[in-house]
């Protein structure tokens, strides 16, 4: 069979074979350090705990004929290694704000999560407190890290 893509030169298709097979070289050092921290995101929620709702001072009051709570809602998270109470403040028609503090009070890092993903991030002061914007609306999460520990809460409904 005499085909155009057939080669009649031995040498010239072995050397082609070479070239397909040893492949493009190694990687840009930019796309394995990509591809390396890509992967080191992956189990990054298992290395956090899940805080429990202990207290949610919307729910105060449910159970008897009442008006809703006035003021800021009160939300207190427990972990085994770290806590976090916040108050979910919204005044007025403007934007609110969460105003936390993380106990034992120590500094450390807290993202605020909405559904987009991360909306923002803060510093925790010395005494562990911080304050964020509150999201427009649906649910949202805290995650927060010190050099101790790294905790999540559930995701919370507006």
């Amino acid at each position: 069979m005499n085909h155009a893509s057939w080669h009649d030169d031995d040498d010239e298709l072995l050397a082609e074979l070479r070239a397909a097979l040893t492949g493009p070289g190694p990687a840009p050092q930019a796309t394995v350090d990509a591809a390396r921290g890509a992967f080191a995101w992956r189990d990054v929620d298992r290395e956090l705990e899940l805080l429990v709702l202990t207290h949610d001072s919307s729910q105060d009051g449910v159970l008897v004929r009442d008006a809703a709570p006035a003021g800021p809602r009160t939300l207190v998270f427990e972990g085994t290694d770290l806590s976090v109470e916040v108050e979910l403040e919204v005044e007025g028609e403007g934007p609110g704000e969460i105003v936390g503090q993380l106990i034992p009070p120590q500094p450390g890092s807290v993202v605020l999560t909405a559904g987009g993903g991360v909306v923002v991030e803060v510093d925790a002061d010395p005494r562990g407190c911080f304050r964020l914007p509150l999201p427009d609306r649906g649910p949202f999460r805290l995650t927060c890290r010190t050099p101790g520990a790294g905790v999540t809460t559930e995701w919370l409904p507006l």
